[in-house]
């Protein structure tokens, strides 16, 4: 079953899809998190495709648009990594209290940005038993000045336009103060980190250092590098490899 969910956080609304396992039985489930200027929905349907897929494994899933993103409340120029974190953090809560989910079996995963923001969330909450992580952003300072350095972008007065999407000075601000790397090492569970070879937005050496960082703390990690894969996994056969090695480690995992 495919239902919209509604809640708040911060006393603003937030819209999302509860994909759930026809049984009445009690399932694991899983939090999706979608990337910067991304939606509950991700190109190519991606997060659709992946919550359907996850569902007919046995799990229910839970994914949303962000404050400031979307369908949810607010604007695009409002969006803060601290605000996506707290939304992940109140979207776990939410998915926790569903008729049919086990609370003690929820993973969560993250999409570039969303990575970034899952990683944080793992590291935060104790209720984070698995993590998925597809082409996360590590380090958010130095990997959104690559991009601003690439696309010459000026950012001589805010709010900054880039692609139809208006971000405000709060977002650039923080970026310094915001560690995904650091935070991870307090998850409670196991890491699977997936990029691919020709990914442009952010460099697959990001994936490296997850895994390396996890891996040197005595954490369970395992990367997967998907050889002509870019960011999103675009081409249906990476696609398909991104979803299936995801599903696998959820069921390894939960």
């Amino acid at each position: 079953m495919e239902n919209p969910i509604v809640f708040k956080n911060h006393g603003q609304q937030l819209i999302g899809i509860l994909h759930t396992p026809d049984d009445k039985k009690t399932h694991p489930a899983v939090l999706l998190l979608h990337g910067c200027t991304g939606s509950k929905s991700e190109g190519h349907w991606l997060f659709v495709k992946l919550a359907r897929s996850l569902c007919e494994a046995g799990f229910s899933v839970l994914r949303f648009d962000f404050r400031n993103s979307c369908d949810s409340e607010g604007s695009f120029e409002h969006m803060t990594l601290s605000g996506e974190i707290s939304d992940g953090l109140k979207a776990l809560a939410v998915l926790s209290e569903q008729a049919g989910t086990d609370p003690e079996r929820i993973g969560i995963l993250g999409l570039s940005l969303g990575g970034c923001v899952a990683a944080c969330v793992a590291g935060r909450s104790r209720n984070v038993k698995s993590t998925v992580l597809w082409a996360p952003v590590g380090k958010p300072d130095e990997d959104f000045q690559r991009i601003i350095d690439e696309r010459y972008v000026a950012m001589d007065d805010f709010p900054v336009e880039q692609n139809g999407f208006r971000f405000g000075c709060a977002f650039y601000e923080e970026l310094p103060r915001i560690h995904p790397q650091r935070e991870i090492l307090q998850t409670q569970g196991p890491v699977l980190v997936v990029c691919g070879s020709k990914d442009k937005s952010v460099s697959p050496l990001r994936s490296e250092e997850y895994q390396e960082i996890l891996q040197d703390h005595g954490l369970r990690c395992e990367r997967i590098l998907i050889e002509g894969a870019d960011h999103t996994f675009t081409h249906s056969e990476h696609e398909r490899m991104a979803i299936e090695e995801a599903v696998r480690w959820f069921k390894e995992t939960l």
